[in-house]
């Protein structure tokens, strides 16, 4: 992760496919230092489980620079039960995370805050070759390749420019959610 080209921080992704179906852990941790003191830190783990390409649950925990924020989320047959720091109650069962590793969830709505469990009203509009404008109550800019992997984002990073690229690539997601 960087904040206008300095290194802040990792956002890694590790996807198994096993009997439960796809499972993807993310984990997020970040320091922005000035004058080498920490001025804003933000850590995530999230944990999902996927079955044919349907979201079946989420348990996710968030540290925001000292405020603590969750996101559990259920299947309850066809909606998806949230309880969140930020909404509790029910969505579509074709709902997505905020996680969009996969090119498919940008046809997909609503997208739910993988940090508050909020349900996000978001629009989305191509912005180039395998890219992706996201406005709304999130903005950002995803890039996948055209093997459907994500590649990065962009997107404001408290008025510089945060980017996440791929750094190391050690294995693809995209058949993996594909398989499930």
């Amino acid at each position: 992760m960087l904040r206008d080209g300095d290194d802040i921080g990792t956002h890694s992704l590790s996807a198994t496919l096993d009997d439960r179906g796809f499972v993807i852990e993310i984990r997020i941790d970040l320091a922005v230092k000035v004058l080498g003191f920490t001025a804003y830190s933000y850590n995530l783990i999230n944990r999902e489980t996927w079955r044919d390409q349907q979201l079946v649950s989420v348990d996710s925990r968030v540290n925001d620079d000292g405020d603590e924020d969750f996101c559990k989320v259920a299947r309850e047959g066809d909606e998806l039960s949230i309880s969140g720091s930020r909404f509790t109650g029910k969505v579509p069962g074709s709902a997505v995370t905020t996680s969009y590793y996969h090119p498919d969830f940008i046809s997909r709505r609503p997208w739910i805050s993988s940090q508050s469990g909020r349900p996000l009203e978001i629009d989305i509009a191509p912005s180039g070759e395998n890219a992706f404008q996201v406005s709304g109550q999130l903005t950002t800019k995803l890039t996948y390749d055209s093997r459907g992997e994500w590649m990065g984002a962009e997107f404001d990073a408290g008025g510089e420019l945060g980017t996440y690229e791929l750094i190391s690539e050690t294995g693809l997601i995209s058949p993996l959610w594909t398989a499930s």
